[in-house]
């Protein structure tokens, strides 16, 4: 079983659990001195397991699933890494005038639109669910994961699984 297989909360789990757990170790597995696999034996073996594994306990052996993990984690601790070089970019420019700002036109373009947010808005309050986060913050790419996954029962893709922390169902 790979990680996409795994139903949409417990894939929140996973993630939630994950980027934890990577925080601690970021600066091993980033530098090579903490292998992937040894890792994962770690994670698996700890004291306390997580809900999603004490759910699927047979996860622990399956390879598939090991090497959609360690797929995951490099995904996982890419992003970071591509953070931390944009972060040293910021502090670098930080008092300089950047010669290239970037267009209006590309920054709209990941926004929502007003009429965007409204319907986003309305199709959460029909399905019963209520937005954790305000609008203005969300990706129009974010907002389309989020209408799919509500109106259509598509499962959110594999990384993304953030979003599903932005809904909460009204009561």
């Amino acid at each position: 079983m790979k990680i996409a297989d795994l139903p949409d909360d417990t894939r929140l789990e996973l993630h939630n659990h994950m980027k934890r757990i990577i925080r601690k170790y970021y600066k091993g597995l980033k530098n090579g001195s903490l292998k992937y696999e040894s890792f994962i034996d770690k994670m698996f073996s700890m004291k306390t397991q997580p809900q999603w594994l004490k759910n699927y306990p047979n996860l622990e052996k399956d390879l598939d699933f090991r090497d959609s993990l360690i797929q995951y984690i490099k995904n996982i601790t890419n992003g970071y890494i591509q953070m931390e070089q944009q972060n040293k970019l910021n502090v670098n420019h930080k008092h300089k005038v950047l010669s290239e700002r970037p267009s209006e036109k590309a920054v709209q373009k990941d926004m929502l639109t007003l009429q965007d947010r409204q319907e986003l808005k309305k199709i959460l309050h029909d399905n019963g669910y209520t937005l954790s986060i305000p609008s203005k913050f969300l990706t129009a790419s974010e907002a389309s994961y989020l209408k799919e996954y509500i109106q259509e029962g598509i499962s959110v893709p594999l990384g993304w699984e953030k979003i599903l922390n932005y809904i909460k169902k009204s009561t």
